[in-house]
């Protein structure tokens, strides 16, 4: 039974817990976009009425009952993507295949932007702020978003290591202390490296961030903050991974756009500054011999 069922059918609810009942089931997009303190605000009830609701749903908290429903609207609900696995046929012309894609592409971010936690996320940006090193652990195609938000983040002066080879990784990690903050790209957790290198990093007690999909993840139980990707695509039948690509990019970029609004004009003339000493150096002509 999906959440919109239950709590269709939830009894031995109190008067205030019905009205919280009823304003999700009316407007579930609302009750994502909010926070706790604004669904109060909105029903008139207490925020730990909401928690007790959560409580007899069966549920861990605020995001748990998010992320369920989130799915049960994901299958629920008609979008204007047919397919995020097969979204291109055979017979699709070509402007077809750009607007199959641009589908695809505004409902991942619509998703990705729903599922987010925006404490979770200034959190971590601050963490980032305080670490003494930034490591971020991720695997096959997503090892080029990590290396590409190590290079964002090296143009304002600030180093993210991202050990790419299995047992660099297990020896960066092995490294790491409190000092450290550890990113962990994993869309399940199904890589057994994956989960030793967190088992090392939970051992030296380095802060874990894992990115990872809605569905579950046993990453998660080393992991002290969790942002949720758009997890619409099967892992392994579909064209290619073109949500999950865009899901995990608009994540990384908006982490450093966080981090970089704690000190905007600093890092802005930091960035500015260093482009400028190198389009000097490239338009400066060399004496000839």
């Amino acid at each position: 039974m999906n959440i919109l069922k239950k709590l269709e059918n939830l009894e031995n609810v109190t008067p205030n817990e019905r009205i919280l009942i009823e304003t999700i089931l009316n407007d579930p997009e609302r009750f994502l976009a909010a926070k706790p303190k604004e669904i109060a605000s909105l029903t008139y009830v207490s925020v730990p009425t909401l928690y007790r609701l959560i409580s007899k749903l069966g549920l861990s908290g605020v995001n748990d009952l998010k992320l369920q429903l989130q799915d049960a609207l994901h299958t629920e609900t008609e979008t204007a993507v047919e397919s995020f696995d097969f979204p291109i046929s055979p017979t699709d012309t070509v402007n077809e295949i750009q607007q199959h894609l641009k589908d695809v592409y505004a409902q991942t971010i619509d998703d990705t932007l729903k599922l987010s936690d925006q404490q979770v996320l200034v959190e971590v940006s601050q963490l980032m702020q305080k670490a003494a090193h930034i490591d971020v652990y991720a695997s096959a195609g997503n090892l080029f978003f990590a290396q590409n938000f190590a290079f964002q983040m090296q143009e304002i002066n600030v180093s993210v290591h991202v050990p790419e080879a299995e047992y660099m990784q297990k020896l960066s990690a092995g490294n790491a202390d409190a000092t450290h903050l550890s990113i962990v790209i994993s869309f399940g957790g199904r890589g057994g490296s994956m989960n030793t290198v967190c088992q090392i990093l939970s051992d030296n007690q380095s802060p874990i961030v894992l990115i990872t999909s809605t569905q579950k993840n046993p990453l998660t139980r080393f992991a002290k903050y969790r942002i949720f990707m758009s997890s619409y695509e099967n892992h392994y039948q579909k064209i290619s991974s073109f949500s999950t690509r865009l899901t995990l990019l608009y994540i990384l970029d908006t982490l450093y756009s966080i981090y970089f609004r704690l000190n905007y004009q600093m890092l802005l003339d930091r960035k500015l500054s260093t482009y400028e000493k190198i389009h000097r150096r490239l338009n400066r002509r060399e004496p000839e011999i």
